[in-house]
């Protein structure tokens, strides 16, 4: 699920979930599945970013190795370019363009161990 100010949509099929009463209060309980946890990402496609970083790695044999700082610094670069999100550990929900509380911290894989049998 995805979240923007003022509605829930499903990223899928479009439709309105519902409203989103309070910023203030939003990241106090997740309004789909009332979870406490949430946790920060970057809005940034992995396979695109582990792209970037292979074809690196693909030319080293032509660069001697000088592909790889220039291509991590490229990968560096789209990912601090890209906006911060925030997930719900339970449900999976996306909430894009919100102004981030600064209590919430990255993934934390022993948190998230305690919600995967949630997200099966």
């Amino acid at each position: 699920m995805e979240a923007r100010q003022g509605d829930l949509t499903c990223p899928h099929c479009a439709k309105q979930i519902g409203k989103i009463d309070s910023l203030d209060t939003l990241f106090d309980r997740c309004a789909l599945c009332q979870c406490l946890q949430f946790y920060l990402s970057k809005d940034f496609n992995q396979t695109l970013g582990c792209l970037v970083v292979a074809i690196g790695i693909a030319l080293v044999p032509w660069t001697y190795g000088l592909s790889l700082p220039i291509f991590a610094l490229i990968d560096w670069i789209l990912y601090k370019r890209v906006p911060t999100i925030v997930n719900c550990y339970r449900c999976g929900s996306l909430f894009r363009e919100f102004d981030i509380p600064k209590h919430l911290k990255p993934f934390s894989h022993p948190l998230a161990m305690q919600y995967e049998r949630f997200r099966k």
